[in-house]
């Protein structure tokens, strides 16, 4: 049986991050336009609205609860959160996460996220998703791969989010690049409805 690892460091985030940091960049270093107006010509009293700052309960910096099987992570970066409901997998023998998967907040009707899958698949042929032996949706392919595996977004509408939470398991299975042989892994549902839920609120 392959045990479950909890995500400690958002270990899927590091790719959104370092997209949005690209791109985050490069809007920092365009120049910044000055005020035509002369320095001190503004009027006395006149100040600029405060920008409210995010917060999470009781003042917290972070927060990290779990929910069955599953793991909500918020934190306070910058002045913003950033919330996450993940799941991961390892191999009990080399301690090596082989699995794991992160959710963002629902937005416009749906839920992004990413799987990281281990080395070694057909990433031509992509993966497919089972929820207790059904399909759901057509199928994900692999975007790029980085250090720990390799990715493959995903985007659940809520339809697919209001089946997760009455389900039991979620397959993720690929196919091996050397044998063919399928390549699955289950994912426990247990615990996902609450986990979601929470994240949410945290989120707001």
């Amino acid at each position: 049986m392959t045990p479950r690892f909890r995500i400690s460091s958002c270990v899927l985030a590091f790719a959104a991050a370092a997209i949005f940091a690209t791109a985050n960049n490069a809007v920092a270093q365009q120049p910044t336009p000055r005020s035509a107006a002369p320095a001190g010509t503004q009027p006395q009293g006149v100040q600029q609205p405060a920008t409210p700052s995010a917060t999470l309960p009781n003042g917290a910096s972070s927060i990290n609860e779990t929910y069955g099987d599953w793991t909500v992570d918020c934190r306070l970066a910058e002045g913003r959160k950033q919330c996450l409901l993940s799941q991961a997998q390892g191999n009990s023998q080399t301690g090596q996460r082989v699995y794991a998967i992160e959710l963002r907040p629902p937005a416009d009707g749906k839920t992004d996220g990413t799987i990281l899958m281990p080395f070694g698949l057909n990433l031509d042929s992509g993966a497919i998703l089972k929820l207790d032996d059904k399909d759901l949706g057509k199928g994900l392919r692999f975007s790029t791969c980085v250090p720990q595996g390799c990715l493959l977004p995903l985007s659940f509408p809520t339809v697919a989010t209001d089946a997760l939470r009455k389900g039991a398991k979620l397959v993720v299975a690929s196919l091996n690049l050397s044998s063919g042989d399928a390549v699955t892994f289950n994912v426990s549902l247990n615990g996902f409805g609450a986990a979601l839920d929470r994240m949410i609120q945290l989120a707001r």
